[in-house]
This record gives structure tokens, C-alpha cells and sequence, in this order.
């Protein structure tokens, strides 16, 4: 036992030298042998029992719940916070775990509870702390700064440091996620997990006087405040583009508008969206894709060049992406005549697809020739011009017989 750890022989090496020199002793047996002398000479591994003071310290962690979003079943994941001494528990869906995410997930805590705990507890996440070189990513330490609170590592497999939050995960997920799967979209999970956590955080914990609620009341003041300002979270990047008028960020790829001079652009980088800027102006927003070799193209970013270029259309990345409802339109109406095409591509960048495939359908139930005004005037003119005059209600009235002596009384009088 004086022998550092991997120096030591294994059961399969003692099996080995054993049956070398000669004695008949299964493997199964030395196991047996070294199970009983550990549990009879090793320590037992003994955990103090923590009760952090109101206020000091809280833990974060991941977990994966497997939701159906819309028609796809994805794996999301499930970003949980955890005060120590409240048992007061936060929640939030990503479909990702950058850094971006990991940051935002922080805001959203900060901002619910209306104060920054002293302390926050991790594991070896690589998006928080880098275990090989023993330092925490540079982001994530600016934002631990701006807030003022001090983030600490646990070891690694060493589950028990976090107890809390590894417990929260599971209670999370078996209370907001084990009836209910499927869900339009991600914000709607978001709904569906905050009015969960209302209900865990209302209910007796172990080991507390009080609910979660009322216990986060007293610890508060013991916090630190909000700053007045909240933590930017987004990266600027110079960004090429490139001859598809693309530009490529973190391996996914997006459209600028081909109005836009410049072989380069300023590119704001959220969790959620990507931000094209001109000086100090917005020029195009795209809403960020988290996969690998993702496109996202908006119509508006062509149509200078499909003007010069009407026949790129037909095979064209950007008409695949949008509607099929709109590729049957090209095809059936405007396959030989793309460049009359293009005035309802204008109608998509001045409304949007789901607009423009809203028209094509009242067009479709009306049996009505689709042309880009009539989808421009049931886009833009109010509903109440789309009514069919046959939906009328007829009202019926009597109209009285009229007296022609007072006709003719009244002329008499002008007369004279």
C-alpha cells in the first residue's frame, strides 16, 4: 500500500502471477479476496455535512431532457440553478450548452431572484473552466466580474460537492417533464418549466422551516445587489464574405444583404440571434443556428442580384428554404418567367413567408388566379376587405307608400 496508486497490481495481475507460479486460484476468487481486505483496511469516505450561511452560495448544472419541439424530437438541454440555504430552484431550456448560453442562463437567474449570491459552484463544464489548464474561460470570468461573484470548481467526479443542484435536476425533470413532452416551440417549453418551478418553489423542502419563496425573502439582503447595468452578452467579430454573399460563423453560414458595399461586415454574436452591423446601424438579423454547416438565407438579401440574374432562381439554395407552398407557386405559374417571379419574393422580404403563404391559401380556398398584386392587397389591406359579399346578411325593410298631395301642395306654394 506504500506504492503510488499506479504502481499497485491489479486482481488481474496478482491472477496472473498467481497461476504463473503454479496455484490453481480463479480470478473470480483473488476478486472476492480483495473486495474483503479493502472493506477491512481501507477508510471509509467520510462527507462533512455543509450548511452555508443566507445568501452565500448557490450551484449550477447541466441535465438533458428529451422533448418533441414542433414535429422533431430533440435532446435539450436543462440549465439549473440552486441556492443552498432556500432550496430555491431556477430553470431554463437551451438547445445548446456554449458559452453564450451557460452566460445567459446567469442573467435570467440574476434577474428572477433580484440579487447575485456570493458564491457559485460548478463542475469541470469546459465552457466554464478548462481543467487542463486550470483556468476559467475569459468570457465567463468577465461576467463573474461585472456581477461580483466568486466561482468555484468542484473536483472532478465528485458529485457530492454539488448535492443540490445534482438532486434539483431530477426533481426538475420529473415534475415539469415526465407527463408533458411535446411542445410548439422552445419558448413554450421555457412557459410550460416557469409555471412548474412556481409550484416546486411554493412547496416544504427538507430541512427548511419555510417554503422556498419566503426563505429567498430572507436571504436576499444578505446578497449582493444587481449592478444598474446588465452584462452585454455577445462577441463582436470581423467577418469575410465571402462570393456567396455568406458569412461563416462558428461553422454555420448566413446571408448579408447584397446591397452591402463592403467584402467584410461587423457580425454581433448572441445566444439566441446574429447581428449584422453597418457603423452603428442594424442591417440584418438571423436567428442563430446551433448544428454544424446550417444555412440561414432571407429572401430580402437577393433580390438586387436576382434582378440582374432571374433564371438563378429556379435551382436556387434560398427557394429551397422557403415554403413549399411557395415552390409550387414557381413552379405551376412562374417556372418559364422568373423575373415576374420576383416582385412576390419582394412581398416575402416586405411581409414575411408565413404572410405570403397565408395569401396563397385565400387564393386557393377563393379559386382566385394568384397574381403579386392581389397577394400584396390580402397581405397588407385590412381583413375585413377580404369578406365575401355573398357572407352579407340581407336585411329587409318596408318602405311607406308616399302622399303625392303633399308633392304637389309644396309645388303649388313654389309656383306662386
Amino acid at each position: 500500500m506504500n506504492k503510488p496508486r499506479k504502481q499497485r497490481l491489479s486482481g488481474v495481475e496478482i491472477s496472473r502471477i498467481i497461476q504463473g507460479r503454479g496455484f490453481q486460484v480463479s480470478y473470480s476468487t483473488i476478486k472476492n479476496i480483495i473486495r474483503n481486505w479493502n472493506e477491512t483496511h481501507r477508510h471509509r469516505e467520510v462527507y462533512v455535512l455543509q450548511d452555508p450561511p443566507e445568501g452565500y452560495r448557490a450551484e449550477f448544472d447541466w441535465g438533458f431532457v428529451d422533448l418533441t419541439l414542433g414535429n422533431i424530437v430533440q435532446k435539450v438541454s436543462l440549465a439549473i440553478f440552486t441556492l443552498n440555504f432556500s432550496q430555491y430552484r431556477f430553470g431554463l431550456l437551451f438547445l445548446n450548452q456554449t458559452s453564450f448560453d451557460v452566460i445567459q442562463a446567469h442573467i435570467h437567474f440574476f434577474n428572477e431572484i433580484k440579487a447575485v449570491p456570493q458564491v457559485i459552484v460548478y463542475d469541470n463544464a469546459t465552457t466554464i473552466y478548462d481543467i487542463r489548464k486550470k483556468q476559467y474561460n475569459q468570457r465567463f470570468l468577465l461576467c463573474a466580474t461585472h456581477y461580483q461573484f466568486k466561482p468555484q470548481v468542484c473536483n472532478p467526479a465528485s458529485p457530492h460537492e454539488k448535492g443540490s443542484t445534482e438532486k434539483s435536476v431530477s426533481v426538475v425533470r420529473k415534475s415539469a417533464f415526465s407527463e408533458r413532452v411535446r411542445f410548439a416551440s422552445l419558448s413554450d417549453a421555457n412557459d410550460h418549466l416557469r409555471e412548474c418551478l412556481k409550484g416546486l418553489n411554493n412547496q416544504r423542502v427538507h430541512r427548511r422551516t419555510e417554503v422556498p419563496v419566503l426563505l429567498l425573502e430572507e436571504e436576499r439582503p444578505e446578497m449582493y445587489p444587481l449592478p444598474s447595468l446588465e452584462f452585454s452578452n455577445y462577441e463582436l467579430r470581423n467577418a469575410s464574405i465571402n462570393r456567396y454573399n455568406l458569412v461563416e460563423v462558428y461553422k454555420n453560414y448566413y446571408s448579408v444583404p447584397d446591397s452591402f458595399c463592403s467584402k467584410s461586415i461587423l457580425v454581433k454574436i448572441f445566444a439566441d440571434r446574429i447581428e449584422m452591423m453597418e457603423n452603428e446601424d442594424v442591417i440584418a438579423v438571423h436567428i442563430r443556428k446551433i448544428g454544424r454547416g446550417e444555412y440561414s438565407l432571407q429572401t430580402g438579401h437577393y433580390l438586387m442580384t436576382l434582378g440582374r440574374k432571374p433564371g438563378a432562381i429556379r435551382h436556387s439554395k434560398l427557394l429551397r428554404s422557403l415554403d413549399q407552398e411557395i415552390l409550387k407557386l414557381l413552379e405551376m405559374h412562374f417556372i418559364d418567367k422568373p423575373k415576374e417571379f420576383l416582385p412576390i419574393l419582394e412581398l416575402i422580404r416586405d411581409s414575411s413567408p408565413t404572410a405570403v403563404v397565408y395569401a396563397l391559401e385565400v387564393c386557393k380556398d377563393r379559386d382566385l388566379f394568384v397574381t403579386p398584386d392581389l397577394l400584396k392587397l390580402l397581405i397588407f389591406e385590412p381583413k375585413s376587405r377580404m369578406m365575401e359579399t355573398d357572407g352579407w346578411k340581407i336585411c329587409e325593410f318596408e318602405v311607406p307608400e308616399p302622399d303625392l298631395l303633399v308633392f304637389d301642395k309644396k309645388i303649388g306654394r313654389e309656383l306662386l
